[in-house]
């Protein structure tokens, strides 16, 4: 679905979770479910493709997962949009998926709160993603 966005100065797709699930699921993204995997979402809107990441790299690594490796996780995962307010709601539903899966996959409730809190608010930013990173806005850039 698109609407226009806040302001009506952008427009917005938003993903529902099962399709972030489905596309994390396909062979060739498969590497990226590796905790340390740094992951970018340039168009990080309400963080729906970041909280599917976290979860699956929780769930990948549940035999062993702690507070510590889910840290890390968190650590692994960057996103960039354009609006606050999103960028806003990206960060709340990070730490709310945070707490929601370590307290499903491990049957404790997650304590380093403060620190997740800092990771993504270093983590997930407002800005332009053309403008920070300049090579995407050439198709014909060294990332293709």
């Amino acid at each position: 679905m698109m609407r226009y966005g806040r302001g009506q100065t952008c427009n917005e797709i938003f993903s529902p979770a099962g399709l972030c699930f489905e596309m994390i699921m396909y062979k060739e993204a498969r590497a990226c479910l590796q905790v340390d995997k740094t992951i970018l979402d340039p168009a990080v809107g309400e963080g729906q493709f970041p909280c599917a990441e976290l979860v699956m790299k929780m769930f990948y690594n549940v035999e062993r997962l702690d507070e510590e490796l889910a840290l890390r996780a968190l650590k692994s995962l960057y996103g960039i949009d354009i609006q606050a307010a999103s960028v806003e709601r990206a960060r709340e539903h990070l730490l709310l998926t945070l707490q929601d899966a370590y307290r499903f996959f491990t049957g404790k409730e997650f304590r380093r709160l403060d620190e997740a809190k800092e990771i993504v608010e270093e983590n997930m930013i407002v800005g332009d993603s053309f403008k920070l990173i300049p090579e995407w806005a050439n198709p014909q850039g060294a990332l293709f």
